[in-house]
């Protein structure tokens, strides 16, 4: 916050100190991994941003060439670190906030009028076999299995947070492909339907050179690390970047414990001085591929084996992007339905699982729950059916199948 004297309070001579009021001030920055279809329009960064603001960005290598502005909010307002918001406002310039006048540098300030509305949500067609085809495509060979797991992933989002325990809505999955040739298309094809999508080539050298939490040195001040993504973003991290390994020090010990952290709390680590331990919730969705077991810790790992050719997905992909939109979104989470007879199935298994092997019935029962709870959300009517449950059960014995 700062204060400031309204444009109508008169400044010369005695100046009544009474009218000062406050407003709210904060960097923002364009959204990371935003995709052009989703934006509607191809924005070019305009001169690069001062060096004082290079790490207020959360990706790396970008340095002062994002679009970026000081923001100025004068209604009562208080924002989230990594939410996302649609301002209209008046672009101006204006020092960056600093302990040192001195060395003040001017950046590029949007003083907000007002806060424009979410877009409304658009009709959305059934075309969730269509989708799992299409995203079977992100595969070499097309994998059907991989695919429906790649949809449950993109509808994938914190619905509720209980005390002691990881959020329920999640899923994280290791994608094991033979070769890392299939990447670039893997990204192609999420990247084609999801607004928000954040590649990761995970190496020894990024994470011993860039933040992957946000932290600040001054306590005026704080910069971006590269998990503070917005709501929903898709993070696909590249594990085969990692080559052999390597000595990792202590920034990038600190890195690794972060994004293990963002999977498994969905909350992000910010560094201040003199607080420890201070976290904040994220929703980022998090896609391994790897030539091998995954090093980070994730719910479900899926071998790609290839199901045969699938059906060539239609030119225009805005009826896929909007029953995923539509399908991932907390009011379509809301209307997930468990019938008292489906749960007494599920009692039943879980029963006769244990007596057939204790050691794993209640790992498989938490495993295929995780996935039942997103099966159903990918169905427009969010009920787990009889057919549903079947669904999953056959999907988690072929996994273990492929896994041996």
């Amino acid at each position: 916050m700062e204060v400031y004297l309204p444009g109508d309070v008169d400044t010369e001579g005695d100046v009544d100190w009474s009218e000062l009021k406050e407003r709210w001030v904060g960097w923002g920055v364009e959204i990371p991994g935003e995709q052009i279809w989703a934006k509607g329009s191809d924005d070019e960064p305009g001169p690069s941003l001062p060096t004082s603001v290079h790490a207020k960005y959360p990706l790396p290598g970008v340095n002062g060439n994002y679009l970026g502005a000081l923001i100025k909010v004068y209604d009562d307002a208080a924002f989230k670190p990594a939410s996302t918001h649609h301002f209209i406002g008046i672009l101006s310039t204006s020092p960056l906030p600093s302990n040192e006048p001195e060395s003040v540098e001017l950046v590029p300030t949007i003083h907000v009028l007002k806060t424009v509305d979410k877009v409304e949500p658009q009709p959305v067609e059934d075309v969730r076999e269509e989708l799992v085809d299409y995203l079977a495509t992100a595969f070499s060979p097309p994998d059907r299995v991989a695919g429906e797991f790649l949809l449950l992933l993109l509808l994938s989002s914190p619905t509720s947070r209980p005390m002691s325990m990881t959020p329920l809505g999640t899923l994280s999955v290791n994608f094991k492909r033979k070769n890392e040739a299939a990447t670039e298309r893997f990204n192609q094809v999420v990247k084609s339907v999801t607004p928000k999508v954040v590649s990761l080539p995970l190496s020894v050298s990024l994470l011993h050179s860039h933040p992957f939490f946000p932290k600040s040195t001054d306590s005026s001040s704080l910069d971006a690390g590269l998990l503070q993504l917005s709501e929903g973003t898709v993070l696909v991290v590249e594990e085969d970047a990692m080559g052999s390994g390597g000595q990792l020090n202590e920034k990038a010990v600190k890195n690794l414990k972060a994004l293990a952290e963002c999977m498994t709390e969905q909350k992000v680590r910010y560094e201040y001085p003199y607080m420890e331990g201070l976290k904040m919730e994220c929703a980022t969705r998090v896609a391994v591929l790897s030539q091998g077991k995954s090093l980070l810790p994730v719910d479900i790992d899926v071998p790609v084996k290839g199901t045969g050719e699938v059906k060539s997905a239609r030119e225009d992909l805005s009826a896929l992007r909007n029953y995923l939109i539509e399908l991932s979104s907390p009011k379509h989470a809301a209307k997930l339905e468990i019938p008292d007879d489906v749960a007494g199935l599920i009692q039943d298994a879980f029963v006769k699982g244990r007596k057939e092997n204790a050691e794993s019935a209640e790992e498989t029962l938490k495993r295929r729950m995780k996935v039942a709870r997103l099966m159903a959300l990918s169905y427009q009517d969010a009920r787990l059916s009889k057919e549903v449950w079947e669904k999953v059960v056959e999907l988690d014995e072929e996994l273990v199948a492929r896994n041996l």
